[in-house]
């Protein structure tokens, strides 16, 4: 099992205001960063700005913001198209899809969720996007976590598919390699709180079928899945508290191994190629704590 190490990372232009629960994408050769949320004291706020990052130049820039103050929201990017997809604000999940292309925000009313969802996971294969498990009620409303899948072409309405097997599940690493989606590890609630999962799942569209590939060496929520090549990286996470490791999932085996670690240990905090590097922004490096830098490691 041979995969790309991600070891020597740099700390690069910080975001004007660091939050979390931020939609993230790269589209058109740049990284947005729309909405999140960051604390004052004790309280909680839910943000519409949007952020832009040129890897060029090491710079930040601020872009038109979203309609209305968002956060817990999944994302992916279609070409040129950076679809925001759930999510809401203080209160209840939403079901609306917002879209960014040509420099504007639209709510895409044909792609509104079938129902309400908050904390999931998103990923695109063959072009069409997928969206996995989430809350349906507030950030806390743990109880209303769920395991469906939902799969939809960018502008066209949602289709049900088979749900995980298992346990409800949020907050969830996913990525699409070798045909099929993997899903890996999440949380689910217990007892009033969450239990983390170390499942490793994958899902195949042509079949509609789950099987389960094996298990992370411990549980953990909150991590990124990054697909490099042929193998998922799950990069940082939660314990009981914040992970610097970087575990590769091999996608035929499940095997895992160590394939890196982070300069400090974060959670929530997204990673994405672009050109030759990878860049991870936004997050939580310690509890109601916004991690300020953007990192940057790179493909050799």
């Amino acid at each position: 099992m041979t995969t790309t190490k991600l070891t020597n990372w740099k700390l690069c232009a910080p975001l004007a205001l660091p939050r979390a629960g931020c939609a993230v994408g790269v589209t058109g050769g740049r990284l947005l960063v729309a909405g999140g949320t960051y604390w004052v004291g004790e309280k909680k706020f839910w943000d519409a700005r949007v952020d832009a990052y040129d890897a060029a130049t090491d710079r930040w820039h601020s872009l038109a913001p979203l309609p209305k103050p968002w956060g817990d929201a999944a994302a992916v990017a279609v070409g040129d198209a950076f679809y925001i997809l759930g999510g809401g604000a203080e209160g209840v999940a939403q079901k609306d899809v917002h879209c960014h292309e040509r420099g504007a925000w639209s709510v895409v009313a044909r792609m509104a969720l079938p129902e309400p969802r908050r904390s999931s996971a998103a990923v695109v294969l063959d072009g069409s996007i997928y969206l996995l498990g989430g809350l349906t009620g507030t950030g806390s409303d743990f109880a209303s976590a769920t395991n469906s899948l939902w799969t939809a072409r960018p502008g066209e309405a949602w289709q049900v598919r088979a749900p995980m097997p298992g346990p409800a599940r949020f907050t969830a690493s996913v990525g699409a390699v070798g045909g099929r989606l993997l899903v890996v590890g999440g949380c689910t609630p217990e007892g009033g709180k969450v239990r983390n999962l170390d499942e490793i799942l994958a899902y195949d569209p042509r079949r509609d079928q789950w099987t389960t590939l094996g298990r992370l060496p411990f549980p953990l929520r909150g991590a990124c899945g990054l697909v490099i090549g042929e193998h998922l990286l799950v990069i940082g996470g939660y314990t009981d508290r914040f992970l610097t490791q970087i575990i590769s999932v091999d996608p035929q085996t499940g095997q895992t191994q160590i394939a890196g670690e982070l300069p400090t240990g974060l959670a929530d905090t997204r990673f994405h190629i672009l050109g030759r590097e990878v860049i991870g922004v936004t997050g939580e490096n310690g509890i109601k704590m916004r991690y300020p830098d953007t990192i940057v490691a790179r493909l050799d």
